[in-house]
C-alpha cells in the first residue's frame, strides 16, 4: 500500500462552520423559569407544576453557562445544558442539606428568577448583535423527503407496535431468561423496525440528521426503557436504598453523617429530593422508572458530543453514540449515585475537549512523534483545526469543570479520581490548558476524603490490596442463579466489550497512521485510564465493571474510526452495530429474573418502615426490600440488625431448622422486638437458588407463627411480631 492511500476523513473543524446564533433559545428559557417560580410561588399542584418546575430546574439554570462556552454541536450543547444545570441545582441542595436549612421552594423559585433574567438579558443582546437578514434556508431536495417520511413511517409504526408489546407483557414470575422469553411476538417486530431504521439511518448518509436523531433516541427507548415500563415496581432491587436516602431529606431536610455512607456523599440524593420538593413529587419513588431511560438518553447525547470534539463527523459522532449504548451493559444508569457521577464526568469530559484544547508540550509531540513511527504512520502529523475560544469562555468552562468536579466529589467515592486520571496527564502535557487546573481536580476529593477516611476505613478499608489482578477477578457481591442463562449472560457482555475494543484498537491505529497521532493518544489515555480503579480496589468485586462503564465511550469513539470508509467499512459498521445491539438485549433482558420485586414485598416494606424501631431486628427469606423509606435509619442502628434466611442458612449445611432460628435472634437481640417476614416471592427465590429447602422455610414459619404475633398478612406476604427474641 502506498503512501497515496486514502486517509480518514475524520478531522475536527471547530469554528469552520458557523451557525447561525438565535436569541430563541434563552428567550424561551427566561420563560420557562418565569413560569416555573409563578407556579412555586402560587404553590400550585397537579402534573402542570411537575413538568413546567422540572423542565426549568433542568435547563434554566445551566443554559446561560453553556451559551459562554460557543458549543456548536446542538444534540451535545442540550446534554451538556441539562448536566450544567443539574450541578448547579446539586450545590444548592448540598448547602441545605449541609447547614440544616432546607427551604427547597424558596431555594428553587429564586434559582430560576435569576437564571431566568440572566437568560433574558442574553436573549436581547444577541437579538441586538444577530445579523437582521438571515441566511435563506435550500428547499429540501424531493429525495431526501421521500426518504425520511419512508423512515418516519417505518418509525412510527415499529414505535407503535413496541408500545403494543410493552402493554401485553407480564412481568411476573420470570425464568431463568428473564423477559427474552416473556415478551410477546409483537414487540419483537416493533424494536426489529425501530433498530432497521436506526441502523439504515446510521450508514446511509443521505437521510435527514433529524430522522437519524430521532430514531437513535427511539432505539435507545427501546434498549433502555422496556424494562422499567414493563416492571411494576423500580428496578433493580437494591435501587430503593437510594429512594430511602431521598426520602431520608425529604421528611428532615438534612443528614446524618452517622447513618451510612450516603449521608456522608449526598449530592445525588440532595439533588434528587431538592427536584421532588421543587416539583411537588414528594414520593421519592415516583421518578425512579424514567431515570434509566433519562441517563442513557443524556448519557448518549454527551458522548455524541465528545465524539465530535475527538473528530467523528457526520452520521459517525450517532453511531459512536448509540454504539456506547450497546456496549454499555453494566447497568449502572438507575437511580443511583454512580449513574450521576458518570454523567457528569462526560460533561467535564465534553467540556474540557471542546473549550480548554491545547497545543501540546515538548513531551506530549514526543509521546505523539514516536507512536507515529512505531506504527508507521503513512501522512506527517496533521494539524488540527482547533478555533480559539473568547476569555469569557474559558473562565466560563473552567469554573463549569471545577464545579462538575464538586458535586462528583460529594456524591461518588471513586469517580472523582477517575476524573484525576483523565485530567491530570492531559494538563500535564498540554493536551489541555491551563495546567494549573489540575490542582483544583486533585484537592477536591482529597480534600473531601480527609474528614471521612477514618470511616471509610473502618467501614470497607481503604484499600484491599494493591493487586490489580486480584482485584479485577475478585468474585462480585451479587450472584446470580447459577444456570445456562446466565452463563450464556456471562459470555455475551465480554463478547460485547471485546468486539468494541477490537474495533478501537483497529481505529487508533488508522487514527495514528492517518496523522492524527496527538488525538489517538488522548482517546487512548481517557479509555485507559479508568484501570486506576482497580489498582488498589475490588469495590466488592464491582471495579472492574466500573473500569468497563468509564472506557466504554471512549472505546465506541475510538471504534468508529475503524469503520470510517465506503462498502466493506460500512458492512462492517452495520454488522457491529446489529452484533452489540442483540448481545446488549439478550444480557440485559436475561438479568431481570433477578431485578424484578414482588409489588407485595414493596407494600409491605412500606407498612414495616413505619414501624420498625431502631431497637428492633428484622429477619427475612431473601432479598426483602426492608430499606426503603425515610425511617430506613432504624434498620441499621446494630450490627446484624437486618438478616436473612438465605445468608443465615450458609451456617447450617445439614438444614437450617426453626431451633437454628431461635439461636441466631438470640444472638442479634438488641432489646427490642423480632419482625420475621415470610413471602411466596422469596419463597420461591430461595429454592430456585437452592440455598433452602420449601419445607425448611415452611418449618421455620410455622414455628414463628406459634412463638410471636402476625401482625400484616397481604397478598401471600406475612409479617410476625417476636416480642422477646431471647
Amino acid at each position: 500500500m502506498t503512501a497515496t492511500t486514502t486517509p480518514t476523513r475524520m478531522s475536527l473543524r471547530h469554528g469552520t462552520r458557523v451557525l447561525p446564533t438565535s436569541p430563541v433559545p434563552s428567550l424561551v428559557a427566561a420563560g420557562l423559569g418565569f413560569a416555573g417560580a409563578a407556579l412555586i410561588a402560587a404553590d400550585a399542584s397537579g402534573p402542570l407544576r411537575t413538568a413546567v418546575v422540572l423542565v426549568a430546574l433542568l435547563v434554566v439554570p445551566g443554559l446561560p453557562v453553556v451559551r459562554l462556552l460557543g458549543l456548536r454541536e446542538p444534540i451535545g450543547r442540550a446534554g451538556l445544558v441539562v448536566a450544567s444545570s443539574a450541578a448547579i441545582d446539586a450545590v444548592l441542595g448540598l448547602a441545605m442539606v449541609w447547614t440544616g436549612q432546607w427551604v427547597p421552594l424558596p431555594a428553587a423559585g429564586l434559582l430560576l428568577l435569576v437564571a431566568g433574567w440572566v437568560s433574558l438579558g442574553q436573549g436581547v443582546q444577541t437579538a441586538r448583535t444577530a445579523p437582521r437578514s438571515a441566511r435563506a434556508r435550500s428547499a429540501v431536495p424531493t429525495a431526501v423527503l421521500v426518504r425520511t417520511v419512508a423512515a418516519s413511517g417505518v418509525l412510527v409504526t415499529g414505535a407503535a407496535l413496541w408500545a403494543v408489546g410493552v402493554a401485553q407483557t407480564d412481568s411476573t414470575g420470570l425464568g431463568e431468561w428473564g423477559l427474552l422469553a416473556a415478551l410477546p411476538a409483537v414487540w419483537w417486530v416493533g424494536a426489529a423496525l425501530v433498530f432497521v431504521v436506526a441502523l439504515v439511518t446510521l450508514v446511509d448518509r443521505r437521510h435527514h440528521v433529524v430522522v437519524r436523531a430521532v430514531s437513535s433516541g427511539v432505539l435507545l427507548l427501546v434498549m433502555y426503557g422496556t424494562s422499567n415500563l414493563i416492571a411494576a415496581e423500580p428496578r433493580p432491587p437494591w435501587v430503593f436504598k437510594h429512594i430511602a436516602v431521598t426520602a431520608y431529606i425529604l421528611q428532615h431536610g438534612a443528614v446524618d453523617p452517622s447513618i451510612d455512607i450516603y449521608n456522608r456523599w449526598p449530592g445525588f440524593f440532595s439533588f434528587s429530593a431538592f427536584l421532588g420538593a421543587a416539583t411537588g413529587t414528594l414520593d421519592a419513588a415516583d421518578p425512579v422508572r424514567w431515570t434509566e431511560l433519562a441517563f442513557a438518553l443524556a448519557d448518549g447525547a454527551l458522548v455524541l458530543g465528545i465524539a465530535r470534539a475527538l473528530g467523528a463527523n457526520g452520521r459517525w459522532a450517532y453511531v459512536a453514540a448509540v454504539l456506547f449504548s450497546a456496549a454499555n451493559w453494566v447497568g449502572q444508569d438507575y437511580y443511583s449515585p454512580q449513574a450521576f457521577a458518570f454523567f457528569l464526568f462526560l460533561a467535564a469530559v465534553l467540556v474540557a475537549l471542546t473549550v480548554l484544547r491545547g497545543k501540546p508540550n515538548v513531551i506530549g509531540r514526543w509521546s505523539a512523534t514516536l507512536t507515529g513511527r512505531l506504527l508507521r504512520a503513512r501522512r506527517s502529523p496533521v494539524a488540527e483545526a482547533v478555533a480559539t475560544p473568547t476569555r469569557a469562555a474559558v473562565v466560563a468552562a473552567v469554573a463549569l469543570v471545577v464545579v462538575l468536579q464538586f458535586v462528583i466529589t460529594a456524591s461518588h467515592q471513586l469517580t472523582p479520581f477517575v476524573v484525576v486520571a483523565a485530567f491530570v496527564p492531559l494538563l500535564v502535557l498540554g493536551f489541555l490548558r491551563p495546567w494549573w487546573l489540575a490542582v483544583p481536580l486533585t484537592l477536591l476529593p482529597l480534600l473531601y476524603l480527609v474528614p471521612n477516611l477514618d470511616y471509610i476505613q473502618e467501614k470497607f478499608g481503604l484499600t484491599t490490596g494493591f493487586d490489580p489482578v486480584s482485584n479485577v477477578t475478585a468474585a462480585s457481591t451479587s450472584i446470580a442463579i447459577p444456570s445456562i442463562a446466565t452463563t450464556l449472560q456471562s459470555r455475551a457482555v465480554l463478547g460485547i466489550t471485546a468486539l468494541v475494543a477490537v474495533c478501537a484498537v483497529i481505529g487508533l491505529v488508522r487514527m495514528v497512521r492517518g496523522g492524527h497521532a496527538r488525538r489517538a493518544l488522548v482517546v487512548l489515555w481517557l479509555a485507559a485510564c479508568p484501570i486506576v480503579l482497580v489498582l488498589g480496589q475490588s469495590y466488592g468485586g464491582e471495579a472492574k465493571f466500573r473500569v468497563v462503564l468509564f472506557s466504554a465511550p471512549f472505546l465506541a469513539i475510538a471504534a468508529v474510526h475503524a469503520f470510517h470508509g465506503r462498502r466493506l467499512r460500512i458492512a462492517a459498521t452495520a454488522l457491529v452495530l446489529t452484533v452489540t445491539t442483540a448481545l446488549f438485549l439478550g444480557a440485559t433482558f436475561q438479568t431481570e429474573q433477578a431485578n424484578q420485586t414482588a409489588p407485595a414485598d414493596v407494600a409491605a416494606a412500606k407498612w414495616l418502615d413505619g414501624r420498625f424501631q431502631a431497637d428492633d431486628t428484622l429477619t427475612t427469606v431473601g432479598s426483602f426490600p426492608s430499606i426503603i423509606g425515610g425511617n430506613y435509619e432504624n434498620f441499621l442502628r446494630h450490627w446484624g440488625q437486618v438478616d436473612s434466611l438465605q445468608s443465615e442458612a450458609a451456617w447450617f449445611p445439614k438444614g437450617m431448622t426453626a431451633d437454628d432460628l431461635t439461636g441466631v435472634l438470640q444472638d442479634r437481640d438488641q432489646g427490642g422486638h423480632s419482625w420475621l417476614v415470610f413471602s411466596a416471592a422469596q419463597r420461591a427465590d430461595a429454592v430456585t437458588r437452592g440455598t433452602l429447602t420449601g419445607a425448611q422455610i415452611d418449618a421455620i414459619e410455622r414455628s414463628v407463627a406459634d412463638e410471636g404475633t402476625l401482625r400484616y398478612d397481604r397478598d401471600g406476604v406475612r409479617i410476625y411480631e417476636v416480642r422477646d427474641a431471647a
